[in-house]
């Protein structure tokens, strides 16, 4: 099977998927005893009756549960997620839409600290194993994963920004400084594409400590699985037959024994994009970024499910193409790797 094919093959299954999450998404919000407008609109639901009676009569509430979810999907395909009370009654749509690029940018930089960080340390583990280095790695990374994002997020404000002061304590940017013209609708991109290279400094500076609160407590998975399948891929019997050829020790360990040892980091890969994504909703918090994990807090303090319901669609959205690339990249790793 071609990769085209693979790819398409994927998406059909992911829509399933989807469609399950959707499902349960809609099970939840009706497992509520009484009127499910009330679960959707949160505590502000008695002070609008208007808004109620709307939702009533457009969600046909009143209707067989199955109608319910008829009318569930044909809102959800024409992206209609409804009204946040979190944000004062703006559509969930709009809403996603503003915080989701911040998320973005977050998770973009935490996982590129991550894997970077996991594989430069996974691979010094595997070559000095059982050495000095090795050992002082394991404990960075066992107080890394023994840590909750939160904690480290509070440790590291309290270090760069309390004692050294090197780096802001919150917010995407400068406050006095105007978000750029919506390109690619990424702000940090868009400074670049339209040259304001001064919010896009000030932009990295914000997003340093919130990026590397989440990889702290991520990049040591990808330590352990990298330095454990790399000795047992140098106890290998082809490693053996390269070492007998008269390679030398690091062409033998880089050429040979880490390119097949990254298709466990792959595999990984998807796992820590999910936990990238979930984790903002803590590190946000703690940093105030306008990002689509500090809406999901702000929702869940006031009982919006309007906006829980839709922004646990486009968390699943994201864990579903995670894991289509990385099934992706094991043939960019090993060709030897059949698609079908």
């Amino acid at each position: 099977m071609n990769i085209a094919g693979f790819i398409i093959r994927r998406l059909l299954l992911a829509i399933f998927v989807l469609l399950g999450v959707v499902t349960i998404t809609f099970i939840l919000a009706h497992s509520i005893p009484g009127n499910p407008v009330y679960a959707w609109l949160g505590r502000d639901a008695s002070a609008h009756p208007a808004l109620v009676q709307l939702y009533t009569e457009k969600y046909h509430l009143n209707d067989p549960l199955y109608i319910q979810y008829y009318y569930y999907l044909s809102g959800l395909v024409q992206g209609n997620l409804g009204y946040s009370p979190a944000k004062g009654f703006i559509p969930v749509t709009q809403v996603i839409s503003e915080t989701l690029p911040y998320t973005l940018q977050i998770a973009f930089f935490a996982i590129v600290i991550s894997i970077v960080l996991g594989v430069v340390l996974g691979v010094l583990a595997a070559r000095f194993h059982h050495g000095p280095a090795d050992k002082s790695i394991r404990a960075f990374y066992l107080a890394g994963i023994s840590s909750p994002s939160f904690f480290i997020a509070l440790v590291l404000l309290i270090i760069f920004t309390i004692f050294f002061h090197l780096l802001p304590t919150g917010n995407a940017a400068s406050l006095s400084l105007a978000v750029p013209r919506a390109i690619t609708h990424i702000p940090m991109l868009d400074a670049l594409l339209e040259g304001n290279f001064t919010y896009f400094f000030s932009a990295l500076q914000h997003v340093i400590l919130p990026s590397l609160s989440l990889a702290l407590g991520t990049f040591g998975v990808v330590v352990r699985v990298l330095r454990s399948s790399m000795l047992d891929v140098m106890r290998s019997n082809y490693v053996r037959t390269a070492r007998a050829k008269g390679l030398t020790e690091n062409t033998v360990f880089f050429k040979h024994g880490l390119r097949n040892a990254m298709i466990s980091v792959v595999t990984l890969s998807s796992l820590i994009v999910t936990w990238l994504i979930t984790g903002t909703i803590f590190v946000e918090s703690i940093f105030s970024y306008p990002g689509m994990g500090q809406y999901v807090y702000q929702a869940l303090l006031v009982q919006d499910y309007a906006g829980i319901l839709g922004t646990t669609i486009v968390f699943a959205i994201i864990i579903i193409l995670s894991n289509l690339v990385a099934d992706i990249l094991y043939v960019v790793v090993d060709p030897q790797i059949r698609l079908g």
